[in-house]
């Protein structure tokens, strides 16, 4: 029943929406694993293992970061990578920019405090006034803007809304963000003096980049357009513990402690505090089960037939959750066969927020895509777990 009513107010006061153009920008040359310490710098008195663990099982060949790799020196803020992207849309879709009348950005490696994000960006394009708004989380901050977008579009409140998913996690990964921690470790004779897992972790698992992609009530002639046929999230923070973090610390028992309750300032980055963490422990445990359920509840709740799905595009933060994921949804009765999987994980990295734009654009320029083929995102976020999808049709 409420489906039922759901689809009728669907069908008798939304809008369709659109997505009518794609884009994406990655800085610099592309970075293979050898050569990751030459741009963001080599941890010094620390081991390797921890790197050559997550090397050896994330499946990730090369990545972006906006650093130049001869001077070290910082080549893009996170909002100049939004904005490229969205400078490539708009001259993709023949747009100026004071045509646009949204912009929603979502991000979890915003170059500042306050402003918002989108202030941000929109003052990196010179944007005139216009509707715009943030969405903070990790990697599904980029669908929480997407949504934002669509119900504005939607509802006719929008004649377009661009919406943008960009990082800049070098910023939290470059050597000099470690060097208070490790020389406090080695000035302390109680201390084990490397830097904890959960630390060092994500520096060899993520990098920067930046998508886009335009939504309107109709589809443009003469190119891929994607019709939003539903758009969904959910989240599990309210029965799970944190996994994903920055500026706090988490101990072994799960007590959490703030950066700004230090009262000693220089502390903060001693303690490691404005570092991106994870708790692998927590991530083993939970991520696959809120991946499934989440699919399991976006199909239910949207209502379509997965066997219909023709291209599957999950966000994953490693190909070692892959082969986990696929026999998990069979063993619960969603059919998505490995021929049907997108992923460009491989040789554009994992881009949080943006990789589902990503992605989203390298399918669209293929050629492969047929008209009235479904197209199936899925973007599940560790922080404290949450699952977003979209279901798309080719037109």
């Amino acid at each position: 029943m409420q489906l039922l009513a759901k689809q009728f107010f669907f069908e008798a006061f939304m809008k369709d929406v659109y997505i009518t153009r794609t884009s994406s920008y990655l800085p610099n040359a592309p970075v293979g694993n050898s050569d990751i310490e030459s741009v963001i710098g080599r941890l010094k008195k620390q081991p390797e293992r921890v790197k050559q663990f997550v090397l050896a099982n994330n499946g990730i060949q090369t990545r972006y970061y906006a650093i130049d790799p001869k001077t070290g020196r910082k080549t893009h803020s996170n909002a100049q990578l939004a904005s490229e992207s969205v400078t490539a849309l708009l001259r993709d879709a023949g747009l100026k920019l004071e045509q646009i009348e949204g912009l929603a950005c979502g991000t979890s490696s915003a170059d500042q405090l306050i402003p918002s994000h989108a202030n941000m960006v929109a003052g990196e394009l010179g944007m005139p006034p216009a509707e715009i708004v943030s969405t903070a989380g990790v990697c599904a901050s980029g669908m929480s803007a997407f949504k934002y977008a669509y119900m504005d579009v939607a509802l006719g409140h929008a004649r377009n809304f661009i919406v943008t998913g960009s990082e800049c996690a070098s910023a939290f990964m470059e050597v000099k963000q470690y060097e208070p921690l490790i020389d406090a470790l080695h000035a302390d004779p109680d201390a084990v003096p490397m830097v904890a897992f959960e630390k060092e972790f994500l520096r060899w698992m993520l990098s920067d980049g930046a998508g886009a992609v335009l939504l309107e009530p109709a589809p443009r002639v003469g190119a891929v357009n994607f019709k939003v046929e539903s758009v969904a999230l959910r989240s599990w923070a309210g029965s799970l513990p944190v996994c994903m973090y920055a500026g706090m610390n988490k101990s072994k028992d799960g007590d959490l402690t703030f950066w700004f309750d230090e009262d000693d300032r220089s502390q903060i980055p001693q303690k490691g505090y404005l570092l991106l963490q994870q708790d692998a422990r927590v991530l083993e445990a939970h991520m696959v089960d809120v991946a499934v359920q989440g699919l399991t509840y976006l199909i239910e709740e949207q209502g379509f037939d997965v066997d219909r799905v023709d291209w599957f595009l999950p966000h994953l933060s490693s190909m070692y959750f892959k082969d986990v994921l696929m026999e998990q949804f069979e063993a619960n009765g969603v059919k998505l066969p490995e021929k049907k999987w997108f992923t460009n994980l491989a040789d554009k990295g994992n881009t949080g927020s943006a990789s589902i734009f990503i992605m989203l654009d390298e399918l669209a320029r293929s050629g492969r895509l047929q008209n009235g083929e479904t197209v199936f995102c899925a973007v599940p976020e560790s922080a404290r777990f949450t699952m977003a999808g979209m279901l798309l049709t080719v037109c």
